[in-house]
């Protein structure tokens, strides 16, 4: 297994667009957050909250490149082939797909976690100079937004991982990573909250739900943030091992 994960992480830091998408996953957030608290940290409305907000919020930017280096780390061998001599090496396919999905996972749990470190310090001794004042205690769902930020990437990283499984395609995978979260759930939330009368249905669609893990404030009726988290984690491991299951099934 030991030479399974190391072969995996090969294939993934030695290709030139996950470089490109992990360090756009990385610094846009870092970015945006170091600019907010240096422009920002003279305003007298500016607080820990302001900054907390900011940067767990372009973390779902993060969480969704992530989606789609996981998703590319399976979708690009199918693509190219390189799937098979992969097989034919390791005959168990679990241990292989096990693998990827492993290595995928915790090279963007680092990332995430880069992030949410870097941008808290560096952006909280930027606004303490430019006069904020900024105290992590004020917030008491600051620290839990953060983590939840993390775990948002990872589960995130596990979805795109099992629609590449279950696509094969790189386009396709991405398509739906992509489209889905930010245009399809809003739309369908939107007509069955209307058909129920509701306007909580939105909230409980799957990845929805999922990004209210890097949410500072939860003051309406969506799921907390600890059942958002067990409900998306769900949905992405059921993903995953649909994904699985089919690649296990079907040929090469």
């Amino acid at each position: 297994m030991i030479n399974l994960l190391r072969s995996e992480w090969i294939k993934l830091h030695t290709v030139t667009m996950n470089w490109v998408l992990g360090i756009i996953a990385v610094g846009f957030p870092l970015l945006v957050t170091l600019l907010t608290a240096n422009f920002g940290g003279d305003d007298i409305d500016f607080r820990t909250e302001s900054l907390v907000e900011v940067l767990t919020g372009t973390t779902l930017v993060c969480a969704l490149l992530c989606g789609v280096i996981a998703a590319a780390s399976i979708t690009s061998e199918f693509g190219f082939g390189t799937i098979r001599p992969t097989f034919a090496a390791s005959p168990k396919r679990m241990r292989v797909l096990l693998a990827k999905g492993v290595v995928a996972m915790a090279t963007v749990v680092v990332l995430a976690a880069a992030v949410q470190l870097i941008g808290w310090f560096a952006g909280s001794a930027i606004a303490e100079g430019r006069g904020a004042d900024i105290d992590l205690a004020d917030v008491p769902t600051a620290v839990p937004a953060m983590v939840g930020a993390v775990v948002l990437v990872a589960l995130m990283a596990l979805a795109g991982y099992g629609l590449g499984l279950m696509m094969r395609s790189t386009p396709v995978a991405v398509s739906i990573l992509i489209v889905w979260p930010l245009i399809g759930e809003g739309l369908i939330g939107a007509l069955l909250g209307q058909i129920a009368d509701s306007d909580s249905i939105p909230r409980w669609m799957p990845f929805q739900a999922g990004f209210r893990l890097a949410f500072v404030g939860l003051q309406d009726d969506g799921p907390s943030r600890v059942v958002a988290g067990c409900y998306f984690g769900v949905v992405a491991l059921v993903l995953a091992a649909i994904g699985a299951w089919a690649t296990n099934r079907r040929d090469a």
